[in-house]
């Protein structure tokens, strides 16, 4: 009998850590993968990921730069690895040359989608957030996905708060759209 797959990830892709004990915490610990920290990992994977976008021929704005680069910090937080960051981004932009995928859209904006549906189907530590209190970075995430601690922008000291996932949104995200957690 032919084996049937539920599962639609393909096999290479990376599996994101779930609970909080698997995960890197780039906020405690100093070196994480392939030891480098989270920033130095970010900081060869992003340019590397624009590189391969730009292959499409588009030019991208400072806001889908930074979205970019803000999924890849996240995805890198949860482990996956940068091959499949490059992995995906080169998928991309060979469906568009090859089958005219994504035609009226950013491949940015694409990849942030594809990264998120990828690995980050919940809410992820490392990820931009905007809440109640203005913007800031989800630093821990409770075992449910329920919950949520947030690094506040500004306000001098670590200020941090903890908030109910439905009060949190994605950058780039509309509350309709927003995936229940």
């Amino acid at each position: 009998m032919a084996e049937v797959r539920r599962n639609t990830r393909q096999d290479w892709l990376s599996v994101p850590r779930r609970r909080e004990d698997e995960r890197l915490d780039p906020h405690v610990y100093k070196r994480g993968v392939n030891g480098l920290t989270v920033e130095e990992a970010t900081s060869r994977a992003y340019p590397r990921v624009m590189e391969i976008l730009r292959r499409s021929g588009e030019e991208y704005s400072q806001f889908e730069g930074r979205l970019v680069r803000q999924t890849i910090r996240a995805c890198l937080i949860s482990q996956v690895s940068r091959a499949n960051l490059y992995r995906i981004a080169g998928i991309l932009v060979a469906d568009r040359r090859d089958e005219g995928a994504h035609l009226g859209h950013s491949l940015a904006l694409a990849y942030v989608a594809a990264l998120r549906k990828a690995f980050l189907p919940g809410l992820s530590a490392g990820e931009r957030v905007e809440t109640p209190f203005g913007p800031g970075e989800v630093r821990y995430v409770s075992g449910d996905g329920m919950d949520a601690a947030v690094a506040l922008d500004g306000g001098g000291a670590a200020r941090e708060v903890w908030l109910p996932a439905a009060h949190l949104l994605r950058e780039n995200e509309e509350p309709e759209h927003r995936a229940a957690s």
